[in-house]
């Protein structure tokens, strides 16, 4: 399968970006990318999770904000964002909830074409504004005061301010419970980091932008030393956990990233980030991104697939030994062999290192390479193997995640 080797056709690319949020171009709308079917499939679960979830919290009352709403669709008919936030919001009525839903869009033909979107699927959004991000966010928050939100910031280069990130995230109340999916562009911070540390007036113009969306976080040095081929993205990738730990301290907040690629094996383009006050959500978030993982695995099998046959059919070649269809169920069982081959090891290792450990506490450890590809069950089996050799105290049964886990082997 393309997903372990890679072979045939990749799937299509993500589009370049430049340093303005907003690309020159409408390219980006043409054809959804493999990268927005994995990200859209962790928004849609995490949006009924939360909805769900945090919902309980303000007698059923939610709202969805959509920050870089776009056109509503891409050109070969795909939902964008919006559709799909509006989807989650029509099944959460199911469970009692009452879901608003908030879009914003910064272009104005762009806005337009959103608009004809939402008609076309019979959706009446409670805002469509203009303007940027920054600027509307604090009376969106103001309008849904008492319901739980759930903001989705996922612009085409760098997102909103760090201020206004802080700001926003400072203003959760009870009454109000606020997370935020954040993109976190990889590939926008490594190319501007790269020419951020260069001397001359573009360079300046790139470093004032990192400086204000990441903050003060000592990013130039990670670029100075970025010298070989993947250092860019390495680097990019040191700053993303670095600005996650400096938003942790500043607003109290935990925040998980999952990576997002072009293709398996590929360094990620970009990291899908929660910023939430409940713990448990972040468990649960990665569990949602393992789970669209799968799916988005299938996709790039069947673009794969599609792509031969259809180069078959114009050649006019029979195969003697046809390529098998993707199948589900064969994806499912070469990721529970990863995650077997990967999982014991890499815990008895966080264990031993650590001592004793709750997993809800440190996600990202936990997982380690495999996060976001792998499901809490592969977790479960991993502890439940540990403690089967004597090496822990905890048998993965129950919550296990919510337990701490006790290093006990000599």
């Amino acid at each position: 399968m393309n997903w372990t080797a890679g072979r045939g056709t990749p799937c299509p690319t993500e589009p370049s970006f430049k340093s303005d949020p907003v690309p020159a171009s409408s390219d980006f709308f043409g054809q959804r990318s493999a990268q927005a079917v994995l990200k859209h499939g962790v928004l849609m679960r995490y949006a009924r999770y939360f909805a769900g979830r945090a919902g309980s919290a303000t007698q059923g009352r939610v709202a969805f904000i959509d920050g870089y709403a776009g056109e509503g669709r891409y050109q070969d008919g795909s939902p964008g964002s919006p559709l799909l936030l509006a989807s989650q919001a029509t099944r959460a009525q199911m469970f009692g909830r009452d879901v608003k839903l908030a879009f914003v869009e910064r272009d104005e033909d762009r806005r337009h074409r959103l608009r004809e979107s939402l008609a076309e699927a019979g959706i009446e959004p409670d805002q469509l504004l203009g303007g940027d991000l920054d600027e509307v966010v604090d009376g969106l928050l103001d309008r849904y005061t008492r319901r739980a939100v759930l903001l989705f910031a996922d612009p085409f280069g760098l997102a909103v301010d760090r201020s206004t990130l802080e700001r926003v995230l400072r203003r959760r109340s009870p009454s109000q419970p606020i997370d935020v999916l954040y993109h976190f562009s990889l590939s926008t911070v490594a190319r501007m980091g790269r020419a951020g540390v260069v001397a001359g007036s573009t360079s300046r113009q790139n470093a004032e932008q990192l400086d204000a969306a990441l903050g003060a976080i000592g990013w130039r040095e990670d670029f100075e030393r970025a010298t070989a081929p993947n250092a860019p993205t390495e680097a990019a990738l040191a700053v993303a956990r670095r600005f996650g730990e400096s938003v942790r301290r500043a607003t109290r907040l935990q925040s998980t990233g999952v990576p997002v690629r072009q293709q398996p094996g590929q360094l990620p383009k970009y990291l899908l980030m929660l910023f939430s006050a409940d713990q448990k959500a972040h468990w649960d978030f990665a569990d949602q991104a393992s789970k669209a993982y799968v799916n988005w695995l299938y996709h790039c099998d069947r673009e794969d697939y599609d792509a031969n046959v259809r180069l078959r059919e114009e050649r006019g070649l029979t195969e003697l030994f046809p390529t098998p269809e993707p199948d589900m169920k064969d994806i499912d069982d070469q990721l529970r062999r990863d995650a077997a081959a990967y999982l014991p090891d890499h815990l008895a290792d966080v264990l031993r290192d650590h001592g004793s450990l709750r997993p809800v506490d440190a996600v990202e450890l936990v997982y380690g390479e495999m996060m976001g590809r792998v499901r809490v069950t592969h977790i479960r089996s991993a502890i439940k193997q540990l403690h089967d050799k004597g090496f822990i105290d905890d048998d993965g049964t129950r919550e296990f995640w919510n337990h701490t886990i006790r290093w006990i082997a000599p």
